[in-house]
């Protein structure tokens, strides 16, 4: 059993035709693949104003903040509880934390290199 046809309104028949030089063409491709997409998908998204998947490298960047931001959380879970417990962190251990999380927030949200 082949696949279900799209409704009418859904198909892509109307190609249109754009000429590109060899180094344009080469530049189309990296971008489309830095965004897992073909370079057909790329000029659709692009042309349209359709967002844009992340890049593969700010997912990974994304996933190795996360983590590091899930680490700094369970040390503050600890912490809290050790001052539940009546055994308060010091100062400077507080302020190395907040300093840490404040460094991983700032790459999360604002991702330019250093």
């Amino acid at each position: 059993m082949g696949r279900p046809k799209k409704a009418f309104d859904e198909v892509r028949g109307k190609p249109i035709g754009v000429r590109l030089t060899d180094a344009e063409r080469v530049r189309l491709e990296e971008l489309a693949a830095a965004y897992g997409m073909t370079a057909a998908d790329f000029m659709r998204h692009r042309s349209l104003g359709y967002r844009l998947p992340p890049t593969q490298a700010a997912e990974q960047v994304r996933a190795r903040l996360a983590t590091a931001l899930m680490r700094i959380g369970v040390n503050l879970n600890q912490l809290a509880r050790r001052a539940n417990a009546g055994r308060s962190p010091s100062d400077a251990v507080l302020a190395d934390l907040a300093a840490r999380i404040n460094a991983h927030l700032d790459q999360l949200y604002d991702p330019r290199p250093d």
